[in-house]
């Protein structure tokens, strides 16, 4: 944390050079002397902070001081930061660089003003120091402490899985039984109520996705509401479940009307999780019809009032905490993993220990489940669980556990509480993009390098340390098994919003008037949606760092932050943003838009080459023009993301681009900028989607051939090149390439065993023609788990004279199959393929006949299989019979 909070100054003070005119003003006037000692001082500061941060802070007094030394470390940053922003500006004033030259006497500093306020500014951070010392001797804060936290092990640390949650089974039946009530055939709202960290969530979900549940209604919708909900945005969201036209629209009369009509066809279940206030059913329930026909609507919420103002017919369902026996298997299975577990149980002086830490949580399943999994990170002994009993002086008191989840924070690494605080910037339930928290943590400086791994690689470790600590929950893993998105439960928030105010690290808004409180913050999240033209934020802090927008939809204008490093729209629309809004931010490294970006091509230019820094350029769901002549001279990009709207209207970095930090490449074009003469330095790459026109093979040989470290590669418009004669074995990323997604292909392709990279997840043709079987060849990729086949469809339909074959042992791992146009009549499907397969999808395909093979698939879930055929509808009829798990 001090390298975070101190060592940035640290840094700055280190390399503080200006132009060779001001450095004599400077050492003239005895400023450069001043910065010197400054520079000591803040030495001693990171020490004692880094002090402060290994040691248990309890102390008011002690956690006082060390906040002040975070202020001092935050005021000379600024100071810093802006002299260097306003000294060009100044040079470049009549008579001043002349003026500095002759170098007035001392006492005629004042007619250099900037110099002479950077010289006030120095001795006004030294003289707080000063006090901060005085306040320390007067009030005798002398110590900070013991060292009475132990060092974690992290081979130690375990993944954590909501399904390990115990004693849920007798209430998911329960709460089941209510929502399958056939004697009751109107609509009705079951309320699981109960307090934060108690499930709530966890048996909504086991509920919503038991089979007799998922059987019994035609429409499953999750919307999760939080504390301050838009009731425009709900209706949008149960809109675009149910893919209704008006899904956009902000009119909420018409959202309701084309809701209404679309529920009114079958029955459902719709699940509000995490209600606040109890006049959420009364606004909602219009949107809701009754049709006598058993739908329901499932509602989770702390507050008893709100469940009764909702409906009368069942009674609120109260969540009761976990008996001591369920809390105890619960906490057991958390601390110790199997590999640790005791052939003759747990020792008797752990088993005592044990009945401590489960007495201190009252039942309440969070704070076990994050108490226990901060007991996996240490030594398997008296000693090491002793060591943590005896920091513990609190108790959850039944209502709350906000007293486990803060220990479970002052037990993590220095390096990663900074990057839990983060969490405190997304709203309440939000779903987290990883690669985008990800970016932003590298942007701050929050992560250490490590020799022979990228910061991005380091930042995975540290989010997934955080999961297996249940400090985080995954929402949703990528194709290769890695964590896409994530989410942290409202109590956690309420924790990493609390402890990054305390040290002016982080503050949300959450409504207009919390700007007032953001005068000293260095980072600021927006988490409310405005469409009124408002100023934003006349209140903050003019020297925040970062600024994060969550729905914020007004005009966007961060001229007055001059050191911004992160400026991210992370969610919602901007209709159009004016580049003259974004000048003179030099310090961005992290910079993501979601709106119409509008300015001359000059504008253009200026734009990029200012932000001379720049790490992660994300413009995806932003519309601009052509960045190519400027953009490829940023040799600090990691992650170039071009607009996907734009039609790949930015040509890909010509050959003399030097972009060695680059590793990811999105929606970029190579058209008359080839890489015949050699391809440009782009080596650590791992994604790559480029669109290529009129290439040839040797063209995209050349493009591909030093890309050692590629994982993930989307190429379109290769007409003309026989994919199937490329040789892959002879590219470097050969055994590391996961994702192959080739479109607008445009050509016959002929397969062949050693055709493709041999350890794809993920692989999607699309736009090709084949001759023969493509999944005779597919199903010996031993790794995939994902297939898209979409056929370029012909005019005239033909019928192929071959047929579809998936032998015994084929796609072993295969969990989703997609295939469109594929003009064939028989798949033959033998006992034992495709023992995995969870999704199957086949659209456009008659008269391909439904092979009766599908119903003994033993993982099968959900089958969609589009066709004209009453043969083929008869036989789909047959197999969901058979098997009525299937969605």
């Amino acid at each position: 944390m001090a390298e975070v909070l101190v060592g940035a100054a640290l840094e700055k003070l280190a390399n503080f050079t200006v132009d060779k005119v001001i450095e004599k003003a400077l050492s003239f006037y005895g400023i450069r002397a001043e910065v010197e000692k400054l520079s000591r001082e803040l030495n001693f500061i990171k020490a004692f902070i880094e002090d402060a941060d290994r040691k248990h802070i309890v102390e008011k007094r002690q956690m006082q001081l060390v906040k002040d030394l975070i202020d001092i470390a935050y005021e000379v940053e600024d100071a810093i930061d802006i002299f260097h922003s306003e000294c060009p500006k100044k040079l470049k004033l009549p008579g001043i660089r002349g003026l500095l030259g002759r170098l007035p006497g001392p006492e005629e500093i004042s007619k250099i003003p900037f110099l002479c306020q950077f010289q006030q500014e120095v001795k006004k951070i030294q003289s707080r120091i000063r006090e901060i010392n005085e306040f320390r001797e007067r009030y005798e804060i002398t110590t900070l402490g013991d060292d009475r936290i132990p060092q974690s092990n992290p081979q130690l640390i375990r993944t954590v899985d909501d399904s390990e949650v115990v004693g849920f089974e007798t209430h998911r039946d329960n709460v089941a039984k209510w929502l399958l009530d056939e004697e009751y055939k109107s609509l009705a709202v079951v309320s699981i109520v109960g307090s934060g960290g108690l499930g709530k969530t966890t048996l909504a979900r086991k509920v919503y996705n038991s089979g007799d549940v998922l059987k019994n209604f035609g429409k499953h919708i999750w919307i999760t509401i939080s504390q301050a909900y838009d009731f425009l945005t709900i209706l949008q969201g149960i809109a675009k479940d149910l893919c209704t036209s008006s899904g956009n629209t902000e009119d909420v009369n018409e959202l309701a009307e084309n809701i209404r009509e679309s529920l009114e066809k079958e029955r459902y279940l719709i699940v509000f999780d995490d209600v606040w206030a109890e006049d959420f059913w009364e606004n909602i329930k219009n949107a809701m019809p009754d049709k006598n026909n058993g739908s329901r609507v499932l509602i989770t919420t702390r507050f008893e009032n709100v469940a009764m103002k909702a409906d009368t017919k069942y009674d609120p369902y109260k969540l009761p905490t976990l008996d001591h026996k369920q809390s105890l298997n619960l906490f057991l299975k958390k601390a110790v993993p199997k590999k640790h577990q005791y052939p003759d149980g747990l020792p008797d002086e752990l088993k005592s220990l044990a009945q401590e830490f489960v007495a201190k949580c009252r039942g309440l399943p969070l704070a076990l489940i994050v108490l226990g999994s901060l007991l996996s990170t240490k030594p398997y002994d008296f000693h090491g669980w002793k060591g943590l009993l005896d920091t513990m002086s609190w108790q959850v008191d039944g209502s709350k556990c906000i007293d486990v989840i803060a220990t479970s924070y002052e037990y993590l690494p220095l390096a990663k509480k900074l990057c839990f605080l983060y969490f405190a910037a997304y709203p309440e339930d939000q779903s987290i993009d990883i690669k985008d928290l990800l970016r932003i943590w590298v942007a701050e400086r929050l992560i250490p390098q490590e020799n022979t791994r990228t910061l991005e690689e380091t930042a995975m470790d540290f989010l997934e340390d955080l999961v297996q600590r249940s400090m985080v929950q995954v929402s949703d893993k990528d194709f290769d098994g890695s964590i896409k998105s994530c989410r942290v439960h409202d109590v956690l928030r309420d924790l990493a919003i609390q402890k990054a105010k305390e040290i002016n690290f982080l503050i949300v808004c959450s409504k207009p008037n919390d700007w007032m409180s953001c005068n000293k913050a260095r980072r600021v999240a927006i988490n409310y949606s405005s469409n009124v033209n408002e100023p934003m934020g006349d209140y903050a802090n003019p020297n925040i760092r970062s600024l994060l927008l969550f729905g914020y939809e007004s005009n966007l204008d961060c001229s007055k932050y001059k050191l911004l490093r992160v400026l991210g729209c992370i969610t919602g629309w901007s209709q159009r943003v004016e580049l003259r809004n974004f000048k003179g931010l030099p310090h961005l490294r992290y910079l993501k838009l979601n709106s119409e970006i509008e300015g001359q091509e000059r504008e253009f230019g200026e734009w990029i080459r200012s932000m001379k820094y720049l790490e992660t350029l994300d413009l995806e769901e932003s519309s601009h023009g052509d960045l190519s002549k400027w953009i490829w001279q940023v040799k600090t990009l990691r992650h170039a993301i071009l607009s996907r709207y734009s039609n790949y209207n930015t040509q890909a970095p010509p050959t003399s681009a030097d972009l060695t930090n680059l590793q990811t490449l999105l929606n970029v074009y190579y058209g008359e900028s080839r890489p015949a003469s050699g391809p440009p330095n782009i080596t650590q790459v791992r994604n790559l989607m480029i669109e290529v026109r009129n290439f040839s093979m040797e063209e995209l040989v050349t493009l591909l051939h030093n890309l050692k470290h590629l994982v993930n590669l989307v190429i379109g418009g290769i007409s003309g090149i026989d994919l199937g004669k490329i040789i892959w074995k002879n590219f470097p990323f050969y055994e590391n390439l996961k994702r192959l997604v080739v479109f607008d292909g445009n050509e016959t392709l002929v397969l062949h065993d050693d055709t493709l990279p041999p350890h794809l997840i993920n692989l999607e043709l699309r736009g090709f023609k084949f001759v023969t079987d493509p999944l005779s060849v597919l199903q010996k990729l031993q790794n995939l788990k994902i297939l898209y086949i979409v056929i370029r469809p012909k005019k005239e339909k033909v019928l192929m004279s071959w047929r579809v074959r998936c032998s015994v042992g084929g796609f072993k791992q295969l969990e989703e199959l997609r295939i469109y146009n594929l003009m064939v009549d028989e798949w033959e499907i033998e006992r034992g393929a495709m023992p995995m397969l969870k999704e199957l999808t086949v659209l456009r395909c008659d008269p391909l006949r439904v092979p009766l093979e599908l119903v003994h698939l033993p993982s099968l879930k959900d089958l969609t299989w589009d066709t004209d055929i009453e043969t083929n509808k008869d036989m789909i009829r047959s197999i969901r019979k058979q098997r009525p798990d299937l969605m």
